[in-house]
């Protein structure tokens, strides 16, 4: 065997893994590892790792990132990642997916990092998402996870998938940004890529009206990024929102012309989903654009289109539990404006309709006005409304019969009902929330004999 540095530490790594898992062997193989990870930086790659495989299966070094030590862990990582590196994808699925599924729930990041940038060297796109669904998971428990993947280049070839030429990479790419800002350091980092403000660009530039199919379909993916922003942890919406002015745009979609459209349907979902937040309600209000957008549209929408304002209504209508009394305010304006004042009348005849879903939003949307007080007292006004609301039909397929009787039990058992109901009206309310959603009277009916 050759006397050469390399060899040398091979040769010692070889004689320690043969002994007794002591102090001084475990020190010794962390600094006898740190040294072959030298050697393979150094100019004599192939002859490093050519000896390194002859000596040292890979399943060894595998077996050592199990360790209880952590810097004899970090150490073989180290190593490993080095001697894997011209080991093409298709050998270590096939021969190593064992380790590989270990190390994707391995406790310490540097195997997790070492098993993640094998799985990039997939040339699939469903591949290589699947490696950023575990890397959103990982980055999503901690700051400082997230940002070991961005030191070690996971985050910025993640990032670089935003340009990519394949619509669908995109689109996926789109639905994971808002998952990876878990931490506001995550956030940030994005934020200061300029990838929110160019991704709103693209919105206020395009044309609607003449599109191809996949800048329609990345517009469709934009938006549904901006509405998932709200719920993301590392994120404060008020702020958000503030810099990033969606609410015109939201507004130019809604009154595309047509009823149908991917493009206008997202718009209006998106409003739903980004309005059934407290802070970012009370910026809509202020901003106007897409809540006037929606009265207009909800004016003119029949079937689906109707269906789809109805539950965006709903959304904003049940913002919160407690609503404060400006997004409460905010609320009861949308409602004056919508259908020119007759909103509870229009709703009314939608659910009168009979459809599945025209029945389940209409209620949802009285229901979620009714955790208003301005909203049981305009229901209380409205004779019959109050008598549909507590007529039964047992036709109803059975999710509108849990919705009409979830909106009946709200208005029961608010506050305000008391005080809003005449006393007749507050008692049948009150007797059909104790009876529950799928009460029959049973009450023997005298059967009259023919002659």
């Amino acid at each position: 065997m050759s006397d050469k540095e390399y060899v040398a530490t091979i040769k010692k790594i070889c004689e320690l893994l043969q002994s007794d898992p002591t102090p001084g062997v475990i020190q010794g193989l962390c600094d006898s590892f740190a040294n072959l990870s030298i050697h393979l930086k150094s100019g004599l790659f192939l002859e490093v790792f050519e000896t390194t495989i002859s000596n040292i299966p890979f399943a060894a070094l595998f077996s050592l990132l199990a360790a209880p030590d952590n810097k004899l862990v970090v150490s073989v990582a180290d190593a490993t990642e080095q001697l894997l590196k011209p080991v093409a994808w298709s050998m270590v699925h096939q021969t190593f997916e064992e380790y590989i599924i270990q190390g994707l729930a391995h406790p310490h990041p540097t195997v997790k990092c070492l098993v993640l940038s094998q799985f990039l060297k997939f040339a699939g796109e469903s591949q290589r998402f699947r490696v950023y669904d575990v890397v959103t998971i990982a980055a999503g428990r901690s700051e400082d996870i997230f940002e070991l993947f961005r030191q070690k280049g996971i985050i910025d070839i993640f990032v670089k998938e935003g340009d990519s030429g394949d619509i669908l990479a995109v689109m996926s790419w789109h639905e994971l940004l808002p998952i990876f800002c878990a931490s506001t350091a995550a956030f940030n980092h994005f934020d200061s890529l300029g990838i929110f403000s160019k991704s709103l660009q693209q919105l206020e530039s395009s044309d609607a009206e003449t599109t191809s199919a996949t800048d329609s379909l990345t517009r469709v993916s934009i938006l549904k990024l901006f509405s998932r922003m709200v719920d993301a942890p590392g994120v404060k919406p008020a702020e958000f929102f503030a810099k990033y002015d969606i609410a015109p745009v939201l507004g130019k979609f809604m009154s595309l012309e047509g009823s149908e459209g991917e493009l206008k349907s997202t718009a209006i979902s998106c409003l739903g989903m980004i309005g059934n937040n407290t802070a970012v309600l009370e910026y809509l209000a202020a901003e106007r654009t897409a809540l006037d957008a929606l009265v207009e549209t909800y004016g003119r929408s029949i079937g689906q289109l109707r269906v789809e304002c109805l539950q965006t209504i709903a959304c904003i209508f049940g913002h919160a539990p407690e609503p404060t009394s400006t997004s409460s305010q905010a609320c009861y304006e949308l409602y004056s404006q919508l259908a020119q004042g007759r909103f509870l009348v229009s709703v009314t005849q939608e659910i009168m309709k009979g459809f599945e879903e025209s029945c389940v939003a209409g209620f949802a949307a009285i229901q979620k006005m009714a955790m208003h007080a301005w909203g049981v007292r305009e229901i209380a006004s409205y004779k019959t409304v109050v008598n549909f609301l507590l007529t039964r039909d047992s036709s109803r397929v059975k999710a509108a019969q849990q919705w009409q009787f979830s909106t009946v039990q709200t208005i029961a058992e608010s506050k305000d009902a008391k005080s809003a109901f005449a006393p007749d009206d507050y008692s049948r309310l009150t007797r059909y929330a104790k009876e529950g959603p799928y009460y029959v009277n049973t009450t023997p009916q005298v059967a009259l004999e023919s002659s």
